[in-house]
């Protein structure tokens, strides 16, 4: 007799094998596709970390300061005037920053932890010319995707005090 055909043995051990290399394959591909949303996510936030000081640090260093104050608002807010005459207001509040006309909107898995604007003043120099004081402004944004990392924006700006008014 010519046998031609497959046995039940062996339809049944092909199936198993192709069922087993298939759902290997699918945690694979569903592992890579967390990884890489995970990776975006990260990325996002360092990347909208990097904008937010850049823009903050430029407006600092290109215009001079001339003073700033706490704003009435009830939420974090300061205003910064400079000697070409324009404002610029930070405003912090649950979901979102804004620095001047730059709005930073945190996605649902980040969040604001804190924040704080320090000035601290070193003893005043004899030359009124040179930088004496420090103004540190922190804002800690924080993921649930990563609880242990700072995606905040964390400015140290050097300027003479005796050039605000």
């Amino acid at each position: 007799m010519n046998k031609r055909g497959f046995t039940l043995v062996e339809l049944i051990t092909t199936f198993a094998l192709s069922a087993v290399i298939i759902t290997i394959l699918t945690n694979i591909v569903l592992i890579m596709k967390n990884m890489y949303n995970n990776t975006s996510a990260k990325t996002e936030l360092y990347i909208n970390q990097a904008n937010l000081s850049n823009y903050i640090n430029s407006k600092l260093n290109n215009g001079k300061l001339l003073t700033y104050s706490t704003c009435n608002d009830s939420n974090f807010c300061y205003t910064f005037t400079f000697s070409d005459g324009t404002t610029s207001r930070l405003v912090i509040t649950d979901n979102k920053i804004t620095f001047g006309d730059y709005n930073y909107v945190l996605k649902s898995n980040n969040y604001v932890e804190g924040e704080s604007f320090d000035i601290l003043n070193t003893a005043p120099l004899s030359d009124s010319t040179l930088n004496d004081s420090i103004m540190v402004i922190n804002i800690p944004i924080k993921s649930k995707l990563y609880p242990k990392e700072n995606f905040g924006v964390n400015i140290v700006y050097q300027y003479n005090s005796n050039t605000l008014y």
